[in-house]
């Protein structure tokens, strides 16, 4: 980390790859472990539909206990991962939890006035129809649709607030999941004054890197969802072939979940991995070491 610990973009972009690059073994062995037991969670969730809550929770421990093994390779812990497993997966999935409900109230305040202002403004003319509609889905949807058709700047712009919003909170709370697999015990709202003046810097970092790699993602996941014939654009047909055919959906989740593994999930990890180590203060250094 260069600049008096501020973040070099191009630099912190490169270090994430050339980490993925030199541990991909343990990368791609990762990937493979997690993704086969959230299939095997999904399938217990398609066969026992009671237990769809606990076994949601347990999808996203996995995906934290994943997450940790990336942590930890790209933090110089490979040669004892298998040891740390549990209390590094356990502490990053408390950290990331602990940091969701924060960004779920930040949005939730924020979308108030958002909301407000959208009824005021772009959609103004569409509330009489609205009220007229009622409790007739079909009838609201309808309006809603000729709404994104007939606003599409306005649709455009709100979600590309609160995109920004997202973007910018979870940069300064960006080094948390590190900060906890080296530090040992659950880091949050600490790291927060590690990211100060580096905000900017860090989002542009996860848009570079992040953004190519979560539209290959996304390109790969519809190729494969097309493949198995599966409308991943619609919720529905996709509960539908889960219904009618498990084996085949709970294939395609183990080969989206490998890609989005292997080429985001390691990615992200080593970025904010890299970045924790040039912005953790002297302080933070010290009682890890």
């Amino acid at each position: 980390m260069a600049d008096g610990g501020k973040v070099p973009v191009q630099e912190s972009v490169g270090a994430a790859l050339a980490n993925v690059r030199a541990n991909l073994r343990l990368v791609l062995t990762a990937s493979l472990v997690g993704a086969l037991a959230l299939a095997l969670v999904t399938g217990l969730a398609l066969a026992v539909p009671q237990l769809g809550l606990l076994t949601a929770v347990g999808g996203a421990i996995l995906r934290a206990f994943t997450y940790a093994v990336f942590i930890a390779v790209a933090l110089g812990f490979a040669a004892n991962v298998q040891q740390r497993i549990g209390a590094d997966g356990f502490r990053v999935w408390a950290s990331m939890a602990i940091v969701g409900f924060f960004m779920f109230i930040i949005m939730f305040v924020l979308l108030i006035p958002g909301m407000i202002a959208l009824f005021a403004g772009p959609m103004a003319p569409y509330v009489d129809e609205l009220q007229s509609a009622g409790s007739d889905q079909a009838a609201v949807v309808a309006i809603m649709t000729r709404f994104v058709q007939e606003q599409p700047g306005a649709v455009v712009g709100f979600f590309l607030f609160y995109a920004i919003v997202w973007f910018l909170f979870t940069s300064r709370l960006f080094l948390a999941a590190p900060a906890s697999v080296e530090a040992g015990r659950i880091l949050t709202f600490e790291t927060w004054a590690w990211t100060k003046g580096s905000m900017l810097r860090i989002t542009a970092a996860r848009l570079m890197l992040l953004g190519p790699a979560y539209i290959l993602v996304a390109a790969l996941d519809y190729v494969i969802a097309a493949a198995a014939g599966v409308n991943a654009m619609d919720p529905m047909a996709t509960a539908a072939v889960a219904q009618s055919n498990p084996a085949l959906f709970i294939a395609y989740v183990f080969v989206t979940t490998f890609v989005t593994f292997a080429l985001y999930s390691s990615l992200e990890a080593g970025l904010s991995s890299y970045l924790y180590r040039g912005l953790k203060p002297a302080a933070a250094q010290q009682s890890a070491a």
